[in-house]
């Protein structure tokens, strides 16, 4: 297979190859080591800023009180009965204890709480909230709303929308309530700069907690009571009416007893009037339980199965009882979930299954609360019925008693009436006496555990330093590997040597370092950081070590050293015969070329060889700049005259010749592939050992591409760092399709930091001591 075969098998390669291999740790080292900068901004910056947080930060300290939430307890006095006669279920589930305590906490956050408590302790004027004097820098609290609140101080709170919600945010955001899961404590917190205060406010919330609970009870009872009053007002009315109707008849009849006991009609009177009563009775105690039932509790209906009125109704009393077995089995399941939960963890996939089991029994219970109320109201409609229905059966049996008794029935009659009423208004009344004793001397179900007392004064709770310092250390980690990967990412350019060779398929001739500016040589100090040592300072450096002066400082610097290395590879790829003309080109201008051109020029006369170097960029001639010399008649007057070619050897190292101009004839690329250039190569063959041509770039023009057909040896230049990747493996396709048969392709890694991983890495010059002379001299002018 001849070279033009292996040339293309080696650009279908080339465009199968991915453009990025996969990353491993070493070069994720070595990225972050690259772009260092990008790492270590925003990890200061964050430092930085978390410190001055701590300097100019307030102090916080946190106060910490628990509370335990008890069962419901009876009465002081042993009444356990409510005001419909039913006992009071003191027992209750887990369910009920969870429900319990989220209501105390978020009672704990309510607004009314917050703002009793700020009004008792005066906090508006504290420095959290509108001091009249704030030291120091802190957070404004107007900020929370947008705007300054227009209402002055003097203005009361409760008069003062704007200025109250803002007081109520900044109190919301310093408390904290917890329920502290499986048990019955409830944790509350509050933080304020002084410690004393922050103790203060939890414990006066505890308190204004405890009364508010007392105060809600006896609110509650007073409400139903005085429900209950309101009806007893009616039915004690139509007592005395009764009363009076009976005595009136009495008087008017004169009837002292009962005389009608064996009468029939008189009989079925009685026992419609009994009915009647009953029927009354009964839409009473109906009414009172469909009103209970709209509360939609399903402890406070599940108190009603000891109810005598319920009893009667097998379907409510069924209901009842499956309420009750639903909560049980609702009880047992978040028993059971709390139970994995804190074995197994949130993860634990049985969890799903129970807490669907958990969902569909609480829909079960709501939908058969939603029943029984609604089983209720009919209930209340059909006894509103039956007494209706009773009372007109009664007024026709009253009605045809009067057409055939005397006034005598009416008279028992309204005397019945009259008690029945009376029993009723007193049962009731006894009832109403009942509940109110019976809900004023209970008790409150909160036992303060552990009060809150005043924190150190060395322990603040905010800021935290540890905490903070190690989110900073975090976020700026996280920012700048986020940055320094994004840049790497979004660099095309070539930044290391095995780079640019995965991606050209060979090895490299060489790596060239790059100088800085503080590194002395014999005679003149380096112009600018750029590529390497300008020619005039290495012709002078290869002429002083052909005189044996100052020899030792050359043998070991870095760039003469890798000089000598892109000259030995050059030479070794033709073991038979090296190649004599050697095109040195790039893929864009600013790549170094011309500099390394003339560099590598100096080098080859080493070799006690005949050099000559020519600078074939017709378009852009800048060799006579980098050798230091005046530029005579060059390349392109040459070609474009037809004259003979006046090649001058330079004044410093007469081993090497020049042809360089500063002429820019017309027609460069024709001039290029013309015979005249044909045979001037060829006389210079014959002449010289090596032929170095400088030639323009290969993408903007084809000037490099006509050369490399006459040349035995291309050398491509790619700068570290500026060179892209398309750049180059375009270049080396273009010029590969140009390469006679014997001709080579190498490529040099230019203007690679003497410090940088990639450079020592190369030649090894990390662990062993050989070019660590250079290092570690300065030496002086020539």
């Amino acid at each position: 297979m001849n070279t033009k075969s292996q040339l293309r098998l080696l650009e279908l390669d080339d465009l199968c190859r991915p453009d990025r291999r996969e990353w491993t740790l070493l070069d994720l080292l070595a990225v972050f080591r690259r772009r260092r900068a990008f790492l270590l901004w925003p990890l200061t910056a964050s430092l930085l800023l978390v410190t001055a947080y701590c300097l100019v930060a307030t102090p916080r300290f946190r106060a910490t009180a628990q509370i335990e939430v008890q069962k419901e307890s009876p009465g002081v006095f042993g009444l356990e009965t409510d005001a419909m006669g039913n006992s009071r279920d003191v027992d209750s589930d887990s369910l009920d204890y969870s429900m319990t305590l989220e209501t105390e906490a978020r009672i704990l956050q309510s607004g009314s709480l917050a703002l009793q408590v700020i009004k008792d302790l005066h906090l508006e004027t504290t420095s959290d909230y509108f001091p009249e004097h704030s030291p120091g820098l802190r957070f404004p609290a107007w900020i929370l709303f947008w705007k300054k609140p227009v209402e002055p101080m003097s203005v009361p709170i409760d008069d003062a929308p704007d200025r109250r919600y803002v007081v109520l945010k900044i109190f919301a955001s310093h408390l904290k309530v917890t329920p502290l899961v499986g048990t019955r404590l409830i944790e509350i917190s509050y933080s304020d700069p002084d410690p004393k205060l922050a103790a203060k406010v939890v414990n006066r919330l505890v308190q204004t907690l405890m009364d508010y609970s007392f105060q809600a009870r006896f609110n509650a009872t007073a409400q139903a009571s005085d429900w209950l009053a309101g009806q007893l007002v009616g039915l004690r009315r139509q007592t005395e009416e009764l009363q009076q109707k009976a005595i009136r008849l009495q008087r008017d009849t004169g009837i002292f007893g009962d005389e009608s006991a064996h009468n029939v009609v008189l009989a079925r009177l009685e026992r419609l009037n009994e009915a009647q009563i009953a029927a009354e009775s009964n839409r009473i105690l109906k009414e009172a339980i469909y009103k209970a039932s709209q509360s939609g509790d399903p402890e406070l209906i599940s108190g009603l199965a000891g109810n005598s009125a319920v009893g009667a109704s097998p379907a409510m009393t069924n209901s009842l009882a499956l309420i009750q077995t639903l909560r049980s089995q609702e009880a047992a399941l978040r028993a059971e979930i709390a139970e994995d939960d804190t074995k197994y963890g949130s993860a634990f996939p049985r969890l799903a299954e129970l807490h669907a089991q958990l969902d569909g029994l609480e829909t079960s219970i709501q939908e058969e609360v939603h029943r029984i109320g609604e089983r209720s109201r009919t209930d209340f409609e059909i006894a509103s019925d039956a007494e209706r229905s009773a009372r007109d059966s009664f007024e026709e049996q009253k009605r045809l008693t009067n057409e055939t008794s005397d006034r005598a029935i009416a008279y028992s009659l309204a005397r019945q009436e009259a008690d029945a009423s009376r029993n009723i208004y007193q049962g009731l009344l006894a009832k109403l006496k009942e509940a109110g004793v019976l809900e004023g001397l209970r008790s409150t179900n909160l036992i303060v555990i552990n009060p809150a007392r005043i924190p150190p004064r060395n322990r603040p709770q905010s800021p935290n330093t540890p905490l903070y310092y190690a989110a900073a250390l975090a976020t700026g980690l996280f920012i700048g590997c986020s940055s320094a990967l994004v840049r790497e990412l979004q660099d095309r350019s070539i930044r290391s040597a095995q780079e640019l060779e995965e991606m050209l398929g060979s090895h490299l001739l060489g790596v060239i370092p790059r100088v800085n500016d503080n590194t002395r040589f014999p005679g003149h100090r380096a112009r600018r950081a750029g590529i390497g040592i300008t020619a005039p300072r290495m012709i002078r450096s290869i002429a002083a070590i052909a005189d044996s002066r100052n020899a030792s400082a050359y043998e070991s610097s870095p760039f003469l050293e890798a000089l000598r290395s892109v000259r030995t590879s050059l030479l070794s790829s033709y073991p038979a015969r090296p190649p004599k003309v050697i095109l040195v080109t790039s893929s864009v201008a600013g790549e170094g070329k011309s500099k390394l051109a003339a560099s590598l020029a100096c080098v080859l006369t080493q070799l006690d060889t005949r050099v000559l170097i020519v600078d074939a960029d017709l378009r852009c001639p800048t060799l006579h700049k980098e050798l230091g010399i005046d530029g005579t008649a060059g390349l392109g007057a040459v070609l474009f005259e037809g004259s003979l070619p006046i090649v001058h050897p330079h004044p410093e190292l007469p081993e090497l010749s020049v042809l360089c101009g500063t002429s820019t004839p017309a027609l460069p690329s024709e001039l290029l592939a013309s015979q005249r250039m044909n045979e001037l190569l060829a006389g210079w063959r014959s002449e010289y050992d090596f032929i170095l041509l400088d030639s323009p770039p290969v993408l903007p023009v084809t000037d490099a591409r006509i050369l490399a057909r006459l040349c035995d040896a291309t050398l491509l230049v790619a700068r570290h760092g500026f060179a892209s990747r398309q750049a180059v493996q375009r270049s080396q396709q273009l010029i590969q399709q140009e390469l006679p048969e014997h001709a080579t392709l190498g490529a040099v890694l230019n203007g690679v930091s003497v410090e940088s991983a990639d450079y020592y890495e190369y030649y090894g010059y990390r662990n062993s001591g050989y070019g660590s002379r250079y290092q570690r001299k300065r030496y002086a002018d020539a």
